[in-house]
């Protein structure tokens, strides 16, 4: 069934052919050029089926061998020692000077991952919605909502309504990267492309925007589980 595959659909005008990608959280975009019928996109997708589960399925091995084999944990650009509780009573998360301990109700990786995400949820909710519009006052803009989701593609995103959404993994990231997501996202309330002046206005708000970028490509598979 495809309803199954976690598919995700987005539409590129300047695109010529219907393309795959797996997430690193197992989920599948499927792009397409504009005005391509629904009922020839999920012909593609079912034709290819075998080859997405088959990658879903890579994926997921090594997502659990994140959460089996971690030994480290990141927060807010902090690496922790990560230790795991067996509590059939609770679930929680701790952290200390040196390390983060996740309580859970029994040693599965799927129940281990939902306790952590909550937690790094509720951290990055208070956090980011504390930072955004204090860094929004900085640089003179005004942002009407601040949401945490799980983006399957991006770190942030935003509207022209001065809505901006950020993803809950960027808290594992140091304050002076999630900070330029946020002025990135700020940025494109002025300018909703990548042209020129918009990585110039970035410039201004983030010159060590290019050191961030970097960051989050080299850590990107540490800051998943």
């Amino acid at each position: 069934m495809l309803d199954e595959l976690k598919l995700v659909f987005k539409v590129v005008p300047r695109s010529r052919s219907i393309s795959l990608r797996v997430m690193p959280d197992g989920s599948v975009v499927v792009t397409s050029p504009r005005f391509t019928p629904q009922f020839v996109i999920n012909q593609f997708v079912a034709k290819h089926e075998e080859w997405i589960r088959e990658k879903q399925g890579a994926v997921a091995e090594k997502l659990n061998a994140l959460v089996a084999e971690r030994e480290k944990l990141f927060f807010r650009g902090k690496e922790y020692d990560f230790r795991l509780s067996i509590s059939p009573q609770k679930e929680a998360v701790k952290i200390t000077d040196k390390t983060l301990t996740v309580t859970a109700g029994q040693e599965d990786h799927t129940e281990v991952r939902r306790i952590l995400e909550k937690w790094y949820r509720a951290q990055a909710t208070k956090h980011f919605k504390e930072r955004v519009p204090l860094l929004a006052d900085l640089v003179d803009s005004t942002v009407k909502t601040v949401s945490i989701r799980s983006q399957r593609t991006r770190w942030g995103s935003c509207s022209s309504r001065n809505t901006i959404s950020l993803n809950w993994r960027l808290i594992m990231a140091p304050d002076w990267v999630s900070d330029y997501v946020i002025y990135h996202e700020l940025a494109h309330l002025t300018h909703m492309n990548h042209s020129q002046q918009f990585w110039q206005l970035v410039e201004s708000y983030a010159p060590n925007h290019k050191d961030a970028q970097k960051w989050l490509k080299d850590h990107h598979t540490l800051l998943q589980f």
